[in-house]
């Protein structure tokens, strides 16, 4: 059980890393334009869930969550030059939120409400991608989201030798988030334009 845990734990980053870094070169190369306030709150949100897992005793389960937060750090840096925001009216609303639910965590100090906390700040960023997503159809690769979806279930199954507990919450509600992701990217795809009608000539 222990070599099937560690294993999953090293699939689950290397996915994550796999997926990390093309995401970034697609952004440098304009093929991908990252809201600015979700990889803002993501940064902030993976280094809150990364220290709180870790805390409550989660180890090779954490390690992709740590990845993602090094990479969620470099794209929102890159997003400031290449990202977008304010792509919805809802969009200041959702940062404030997600803002005041980090403070909140702050106050309380507790690692398994923070776990809570984390899901709660990435619902609010993951609307703002979503709706990104609506405003911006085709700025998202869905091949990158999936592999980071395939991630998240080796994340899972890394935990497989703890009892049904808190640290399961992260991994399940990120598998579940990426793939709201997905269906998002699916739903509004840019629909391919009709070739125009060939002209027809009358007959001599």
């Amino acid at each position: 059980m222990h070599d099937f845990v560690v294993v999953c734990g090293l699939l689950s980053t290397v996915l994550g890393i796999y997926c990390a870094i093309p995401y970034i070169v697609a952004i440098i190369r304009g093929k991908v334009k990252p809201h600015q306030f979700t990889w803002l709150i993501w940064s902030i949100m993976n280094g809150i869930m990364v220290l709180s897992q870790y805390l409550e005793g989660a180890r090779a389960s954490i390690l992709i969550s740590a990845i993602f937060f090094v990479s969620s750090t470099v794209q929102f840096f890159l997003s400031l030059k290449y990202g977008v925001r304010n792509s919805s009216p809802y969009d200041r609303l959702l940062l404030g939120l997600a803002l005041a639910t980090i403070v909140a965590w702050m106050l309380t100090r507790n690692n398994i409400l923070a776990i809570w906390l984390t899901v709660l700040i990435d619902v609010f960023a993951t609307t703002m991608l979503i709706l990104k997503i609506k405003r911006h159809p085709g700025t998202e690769p869905f091949y990158l989201w999936f592999i980071a979806t395939i991630a998240f279930v080796f994340s899972v199954l890394s935990l497989v030798d703890h009892p049904l507990g808190i640290l399961y919450v992260r991994p399940i509600y990120s598998f579940i988030s990426d793939v709201a992701v997905l269906v998002a990217i699916l739903y509004y795809k840019p629909k391919a334009k009709a070739a125009p009608p060939k002209p027809t000539f009358p007959e001599v």
